[in-house]
């Protein structure tokens, strides 16, 4: 075909709904998204533009049987494509799982329904998953404590960092890691994660960031001021090397941290196309969104980037109850209140008022994972969907 490689180009930059409209056009077009050459492709533009749409669902202890109830909605309200993934899909997810993590296109699950493979690795906009056995050794009746990541553009068949964190028996000691290996499909032990022997940690807001696994402490008014653990903290695990680091917060977030009606969490700062790729930190105290981002790695200085009261930025009435909050691509602060869904520009000075995405149904308390189409593969022994 004389303009093939044009046209690979432009159709790499589309999502993968549009893709699959395309590639029916022809018998030429109709192998466009199983050739691996322009996989790899479109998994590196999408990588370039960052998550645009999002899950949302109630936030409930992944050890009780799932709620049912799982919803994907986009920050992009005028695109003409609809949303990039078929509602079959949210329907076979929701119905056997619960979503632990996302990341590039890729979706790690909880499995309610299988014991012996209680976790899947999925792609919902090309209706594939991979079952994966438990950790040996972990008890499968407790939370299993994820870590998902799949960055790597370089072997985007299959490579992605699966961890699984085993809660320490005695308190004080360090938890136990394993890592899974995806073309050998076992579990590999990795090293402790040292955790200090003070605060709980909040491992359902763990994520991954350039090899370095981040967690966040409680925030409990639980220690006296003479305690090393009496402001809470960041825990950076170095997969590679087994390195612990132990990241203070910043000193201006400190006011109300111990209060009850006090909530933090961390998030990634940036994607592939923003040469600041960091973590960020959110306060949200007496109705006020607060935002840090870590600057200096070695001195793990922060600078502060945000500070608005919901009132200020457009919430009002029974909308100043947030039920849940996270930060995409350090562009979008998404917040939900128990019906409605919002969102706030970061990256634009000129931003005054949220504007209002959607309507949902996941309640007073929810949780959100950032997600973009891509026909990333989840790897050997992958298989469709069953519903499908």
């Amino acid at each position: 075909m004389e303009y093939e490689q044009e046209f690979m180009e432009i159709f790499s930059w589309l999502p993968v709904k549009s893709i699959y409209k395309f590639s029916s056009l022809s018998k030429p077009f109709s192998q466009i998204p199983f050739d691996n050459f322009f996989v790899k492709n479109q998994c590196e533009k999408t990588q370039l533009v960052g998550d645009k749409d999002f899950f949302i669902q109630p936030n409930t202890k992944s050890w009780l049987w799932c709620s049912g109830v799982l919803e994907l909605h986009s920050c992009i309200r005028s695109s003409i494509d609809g949303l990039q993934v078929p509602y079959s899909s949210l329907e076979f997810i929701a119905r056997i799982g619960r979503v632990l993590a996302s990341s590039n296109g890729l979706v790690c699950c909880r499995n309610f329904t299988n014991d012996i493979k209680p976790l899947f690795i999925c792609n919902p906009a090309t209706q594939y998953w991979l079952e994966i056995s438990h950790p040996y050794g972990f008890d499968s009746e407790r939370n299993l404590r994820i870590v998902f990541e799949c960055n790597n553009v370089e072997k985007i068949t299959d490579d992605f960092m699966l961890m699984s964190i085993m809660g320490a028996s005695d308190w004080g000691s360090d938890p136990l890691c394993k890592i899974y290996s995806p073309r050998e499909k076992i579990w590999k032990v990795g090293g402790r994660i040292k955790v200090g022997a003070g605060r709980n940690i909040c491992y359902e807001t763990a994520f991954c960031q350039n090899g370095v696994v981040y967690l966040l402490s409680d925030n409990g008014p639980y220690f006296g001021e003479d305690s090393p653990f009496f402001w809470p903290y960041i825990v950076a695990y170095d997969v590679e090397n087994s390195i612990t680091k132990f990241l203070k917060l910043p000193e201006n977030s400190r006011r109300g941290i111990h209060d009850l009606d006090c909530r933090l969490s961390i998030f990634k700062w940036g994607n592939s196309d923003n040469s600041m790729r960091s973590i960020c930190l959110v306060k949200l105290y007496n109705n006020v969104f607060s935002i840090w981002v870590r600057t200096d790695k070695e001195k793990s200085s922060w600078h502060q980037v945000f500070e608005m009261h919901v009132q200020d930025m457009g919430l009002e009435g029974s909308d100043l109850a947030v039920a849940g909050f996270t930060v995409l691509n350090g562009k979008v602060l998404l917040i939900a209140t128990d019906s409605m869904v919002y969102q706030y520009n970061l990256s634009s000075e000129n931003s005054e008022k949220v504007e209002k995405i959607c309507g949902h149904a996941c309640g007073k308390d929810v949780f959100f994972h950032s997600f973009s189409s891509s026909l990333r593969s989840c790897g050997d022994g992958a298989t469709k969907f069953a519903a499908c």
